[in-house]
């Protein structure tokens, strides 16, 4: 790789870093195994990197490297069982954000997996539906209406849980 195409990468990879590891956490919901498929996802990268036709396409190209990336892991470790960290309590009352954090968390868990990629992707990644609509490899009103969906089901949790919910 010319080292020009070296600088672009870098800059690239610094300009999407916060955004990479808000989508692996969100996936992963593990940071070890975040940081893997991060690592993992750069160094894929970087090897396929010339053959990345246009450039200003680089942030959504290394999402769905970065996704295919958590997919992996989410494959290899399907027989681990993991302890969901959201269950335990906050008894420090140190983190006002703890409970928020962990009952948006809960949410997303009850809706449908195609639906919280896309949530993840707008509200927390704030990419836009055609980028999304890129990364996932859908079209845009798929992305719109799977946004929709999930809006509604999420409706649907709020109220159940505040008991405003009949059906």
């Amino acid at each position: 790789m010319k080292e020009e195409d070296k600088e672009l990468f870098i800059k690239n990879v610094n300009e999407n870093r916060i955004k990479m590891y808000k989508t692996a956490i969100a996936i992963l919901k593990n940071e070890d195994d975040a940081n893997d498929a991060i690592q993992e996802a750069l160094m894929s990268a970087y090897k396929s990197y010339y053959g990345l036709r246009e450039k200003a396409y680089f942030s959504t190209w290394i999402i769905r490297i970065l996704i295919n990336k958590c997919y992996d892991i989410i494959n290899k470790n399907k027989k681990i069982a993991f302890i969901d960290d959201s269950i335990t309590q906050n008894t420090t009352g140190e983190n006002d954000n703890y409970d928020v954090e962990n009952s948006l968390e809960w949410v997303l868990n009850k809706i449908d997996k195609d639906l919280k990629d896309i949530v993840v992707f707008y509200y927390y990644d704030e990419l836009s539906v055609s980028e999304i609509a890129n990364i996932l490899e859908i079209p845009q009103g798929t992305v719109k209406s799977r946004l929709s969906r999930a809006r509604e089901q999420i409706g649907k949790i709020i109220k159940r849980e505040e008991g405003e919910f009949d059906g």
